[in-house]
């Protein structure tokens, strides 16, 4: 992640799971997920909760702090097909870690860099 990624790796933040995709033995992708941030408008706006539940149920959401392909793996619909398995198990996955269920994925994209259009299709 150190080396390929625009923003290098991340040190765990909270509750953090990390995910390596492979291909016939082969590193794919890699991608974690962390806890959510304390405060993001457009997201409390959007699951539309107040402030008084906001921090007592914070912890229903997960961020997906990094998402990288790896560079000699750039092939049509891998990403969205890494993320899709990705997603399937993260809510298993985070229950059995944390002991708690997830409700809610999200990301942040910086929209000078990259489209977004992997995210538009999964949900």
């Amino acid at each position: 992640m150190q080396t390929h990624h625009y923003l290098g790796s991340l040190a765990k933040i909270g509750e953090t799971l990390w995910y390596v995709a492979t291909y016939l033995g082969e590193w794919v992708a890699l991608l974690s997920f962390s806890s959510a941030a304390l405060k993001c408008g457009a997201r409390d706006r959007w699951i539309g909760w107040n402030f008084r539940h906001q921090y007592s149920r914070l912890n229903l959401l997960t961020n997906n702090s990094r998402f990288l392909i790896l560079p000699e793996w750039h092939y049509p619909n891998l990403a969205s097909k890494t993320l899709s398995l990705c997603l399937k198990r993260l809510s298993g996955d985070w229950q059995t870690h944390f002991s708690h269920p997830l409700l809610l994925v999200e990301t942040l994209v910086d929209p000078a860099r990259f489209q977004g259009t992997l995210y538009k299709c999964v949900f």
